[in-house]
């Protein structure tokens, strides 16, 4: 059995991940219609714009011939020959501007629908493109049957209208008998713009028909499973068991940091054993004072007991050092907001710091 999940099972709507990557893999959706569509309508431009100059041109070389074919001699072939390649000529005049504007139009189409992109991966061949089973609902699937019934209204569509002009035009082809040969391919031409107008008219709705549905289809078979939008979410996010290992060695690395920091530290703030922030004030470095670690539980208790080790002042602030756990980051300054009560504990230090130097200092 197949891996993939069934249409059933995709009840999500496909994200932006897996949008960009069919269409990054060529996978976009295509109209034939609409190719179609630019082609008639290039062939509509070229019969009602450019191609009257064209046949009046070619009209004139006929009536040339014409006129002028009681002077050929044409039992060596020569003049025959020149009548063939003049008319040859003149053909190719006539059909390399719509050679030219249908195959602009034809590469219009394709261009109005998506991007151009190079994608070489479509290229490599795959045993699944030539496999009967894995492509026996390309020919009797629903797009099969919806292709099939496309196709068979476009003919009718086609050849309703190639009657109905026809019918309409069957007086000025009747007379085509008696019309100067001169006048016939102006009076074609005529009666092709006719035609090719209403096949035009309902080219332009089949496809725009087409081209809703394409993209329908294309958007439903992009569709996701619960199960395949949480694996992208959890891909795209990453691993939470590894983004919790990742956080516990960021964690690791920053204890490390901290407490090879400690010496440098002027006084410890702390909440007696729960919350413990050291700070560093230096009137030389400048700057308000600066946090240099902190912690809470264990880590606290670990922050007290090397300050106490390395003889660094330990003041117990209950509010105050749970704000400043909260507000501050290792590395960063106290906010303005707690100069005041960390400069009163600073001088407080200070204060007993002279007091101890001044009674261990020996008497003169």
């Amino acid at each position: 059995m197949s891996d993939e999940p069934d249409k059933e099972s995709k009840t999500e709507d496909p994200s932006e991940k897996r949008i960009r990557d069919a269409v990054e893999k060529g996978n976009v959706p295509f109209s034939q219609e609409a190719g179609i569509l630019s082609s008639i309508s290039a062939i509509l431009v070229i019969g009602l714009m450019t191609a009257g100059p064209s046949i009046s041109n070619l009209s004139h070389r006929l009536g040339l011939i014409i006129e002028n074919s009681a002077t050929y001699d044409l039992s060596n072939g020569n003049d025959a020959l020149d009548i063939i390649l003049g008319q040859v000529w003149g053909v190719f005049l006539v059909a390399l501007p719509v050679l030219a504007v249908i195959s602009i139009g034809g590469l219009l189409g394709p261009l109005m629908q998506n991007v151009p992109q190079a994608n070489l991966e479509r290229l490599v061949p795959k045993a699944q493109r030539i496999s009967p089973a894995a492509n026996f609902s390309r020919f009797f699937g629903k797009q099969a049957w919806f292709d099939f019934g496309k196709m068979v209204l476009k003919v009718v569509a086609v050849m309703t209208i190639a009657y109905w002009a026809l019918m309409r035009e069957m007086p000025r082809i009747v007379e085509s008998s008696a019309t100067e040969v001169m006048a016939i391919p102006g009076m074609i031409l005529s009666i092709f713009n006719a035609l090719i107008a209403p096949i035009c008219v309902v080219a332009l709705l089949i496809a725009i028909v087409d081209v809703v549905f394409t993209r329908l289809r294309w958007f439903s078979d992009l569709k996701m499973t619960r199960q395949e939008l949480k694996d992208e979410h959890k891909q795209s996010e990453g691993d939470p068991q590894v983004k919790e290992r990742a956080r516990q060695i960021a964690r690791q690395r920053l204890r490390s940091r901290m407490m090879a920091d400690l010496p440098r530290a002027t006084v410890v703030i702390a909440n007696p054993t729960h919350y413990a922030v050291a700070l560093r004030y230096s009137p030389v470095e400048g700057g308000a004072p600066l946090v240099i670690a902190k912690g809470i539980d264990h880590l606290a208790l670990r922050i007290r007991e090397k300050c106490e080790e390395l003889t660094i002042p330990v003041v117990e602030n209950k509010p105050l050092a749970r704000s400043l756990y909260a507000a501050v980051e290792v590395g960063a300054m106290i906010p303005p907001d707690f100069y005041r009560a960390v400069a009163e504990i600073i001088h407080f230090v200070d204060e007993r710091n002279r007091q101890a130097a001044t009674r261990t200092r020996p008497q003169a």
